[in-house]
């Protein structure tokens, strides 16, 4: 339990840490106005039509519908058409129904989801830590999140940091053993993102591993005898873990009778390459040959090399977090690594990260370790990517 003090103090840090962040994005997204010409063709203005979007919204709050910002929108507002399929329902849902309550701009409904989302999100880290007992990273851990490269998408008309919220809720009912719940959070958060079906081993390795050293042969396999007795499964709960992938059943289903096949879930994304399943080596074989083939000065040339060195971060810190952090967290990050990992791209890999409580458990224990300096250099590098990111989705040039 968190005492009433420690709430306090983790409250201010959370709340000066959110603004301060808030504040840094913005800038960002100012400055970059000065350096890089406006792409109209994907910003939230490439459709005139869509007037209660909120065109007529300061620059610095418009242009957060940015890319799959406006796929979301438009989702919100006129419902599912042709090839937007691969945009799951819960947050455009969500979207729909603060604008059409509070009659206001749907890119600013969308933000106060997302940032309302977050914030959760970081109450829950802070319940998970301190359930594990790792209360003492919270502020390290919130640095780390907050200053990810990729972390604008979190107040963005994306769905990142609701599923951020959904997945971390789901890992800390899992882990306080509310099984029910947890199946009903990893459901909903399936229907945010394809990444949610990762839950799914998460909540059977947790219910299977309830303590004692989860990484050990001999644990592992007593656990299992005494998990799989029927009287124990009864009394456990644990099949509302197959809430999970239901929910993505139910949404396949219901693509299926409104468009005629489950299948155009997954054919529509063959406009971002990712429409068949292709093994990890050979897409890294075709990012050699981006780096080969492209010139160092050009801009793709930087955006591939951000994609690859997004995956190396995630399979590094994979590997270093090995019998370091719980083994049904383990398995939760590396199922949400290789799911997109299989898509033939990794074009979206620099916001994977960002639905990942264990990627940044482990970057905040790796930090720890390091010196003052150490750290130093870390947080300046992370800032400056975080402005390279902000600079090019905010100016309509595809980052991720």
């Amino acid at each position: 339990m968190i005492a009433y003090a420690q709430w306090r103090k983790i409250g201010r840090i959370l709340i000066i840490s959110v603004l301060l962040w808030k504040a840094t994005t913005l800038l960002f997204a100012a400055i970059a106005t000065q350096i890089l010409p406006l792409q109209l063709a994907f910003t939230i203005w490439r459709d005139g039509q869509y007037k209660d979007f909120g065109l007529h919204l300061p620059y610095l709050v418009s242009i957060w519908g940015n890319f799959d910002g406006f796929f979301y929108l438009a989702i919100a507002r006129d419902g599912y058409l042709s090839g937007q399929q691969p945009f799951f329902p819960l947050y455009p849902f969500i979207i729909r129904l603060i604008t059409t309550r509070f009659d206001m701009p749907y890119v600013l409904s969308a933000q106060i989801v997302s940032l309302v989302a977050f914030m959760a999100a970081l109450i829950v880290v802070a319940r998970l830590l301190a359930y594990d007992k790792k209360l003492f990273l919270f502020p390290l851990m919130i640095a780390v999140i907050l200053t990810f490269p990729t972390s604008y998408s979190y107040g963005a008309t994306y769905n990142d940091a609701l599923f951020f919220l959904l997945a971390t809720l789901t890992l800390y009912l899992g882990r306080t053993r509310r099984f029910v719940w947890a199946g009903i959070a990893g459901a909903a958060a399936t229907l945010t993102r394809l990444n949610g079906l990762a839950l799914f081993p998460f909540l059977l390795v947790e219910y299977m591993l309830p303590s004692g050293d989860e990484w050990h042969p001999k644990v592992i396999l007593q656990s299992l005898r005494e998990s799989l007795r029927l009287k124990s499964l009864r009394a456990s709960h644990i099949w509302a873990a197959i809430l999970i992938p239901l929910a993505f059943l139910g949404y396949a289903l219901w693509i299926n009778g409104e468009f005629g096949s489950w299948q155009t879930l997954f054919s529509t994304m063959s406009v971002w390459g990712q429409d068949k399943v292709t093994f990890p080596i050979q897409v890294v074989w075709r990012y050699m040959k981006i780096f080969f083939s492209h010139h160092p000065a050009s801009l793709s040339y930087w955006v591939a090399t951000l994609e690859f060195a997004s995956f190396a971060l995630y399979m590094t810190t994979l590997i270093w977090s090995f019998k370091k952090i719980r083994l049904s967290y383990w398995i939760f990050a590396a199922v949400s690594i290789l799911i997109p990992s299989l898509t033939g791209s990794f074009a979206g890999m620099p916001r994977y990260g960002l639905h990942l409580y264990p990627l940044f458990l482990t970057l905040a224990l790796c930090l720890s370790k390091q010196s003052g300096f150490g750290k130093t250099i870390y947080f300046l590098a992370v800032l400056a990517l975080l402005f390279f990111c902000i600079a090019l989705f905010t100016r309509g040039i595809f980052i991720a």
